[in-house]
């Protein structure tokens, strides 16, 4: 991540609400990953991949809504740090009493200001305890790595 462009993670709002082919997935994946992340590509084999493990729903009519460009950001952050079967766990966890586009919301902004002050205690918003933890353990490791670039 770059120290001059605050790393931004694009909100619900911000995603594609219209039906995308796996092409263009991955260019809205490669795009959204970018600040936060140096190089970080996602490719077809890995989101058929992840939606055998269930992590994701299969595409409709091979389209794919935001919901699935939302659980392919944050799992793509979250392989960082975490097991794909911890990673499920996280994500049913942020998701269990809140819709998706809420639950994304929450982990951006928690990552956004994780990043921006790594120091700071982080405000109260109403995360959950695991999924709270795997992204301060997510920013934690973005942080070291921006670090270690900079030397």
């Amino acid at each position: 991540m770059d120290n001059d462009r605050m790393a931004h993670c694009p909100r619900w709002a911000e995603l594609p609400s219209l039906g995308l082919y796996m092409d263009q997935v991955l260019l809205v994946l490669t795009e959204a990953l970018a600040p936060v992340t140096a190089g970080d590509q996602v490719t077809a084999t890995m989101v058929g991949n992840y939606v055998k493990m269930k992590l994701v729903r299969p595409s409709e009519k091979k389209k794919y809504a935001r919901e699935h460009l939302a659980r392919l950001i944050m799992i793509s952050l979250f392989k960082h740090v975490l097991s794909m079967a911890e990673i499920a766990r996280v994500l049913e966890a942020l998701t269990a009493d809140r819709a998706i586009g809420e639950a994304y919301d929450l982990f951006c902004a928690r990552l956004e200001a994780l990043l921006a002050s790594p120091a700071a205690p982080p405000e109260e918003d109403g995360l959950p305890l695991l999924p709270a933890a795997a992204v301060r353990t997510l920013a934690d490791k973005l942080v070291f790595e921006r670090m270690l670039a900079e030397e």
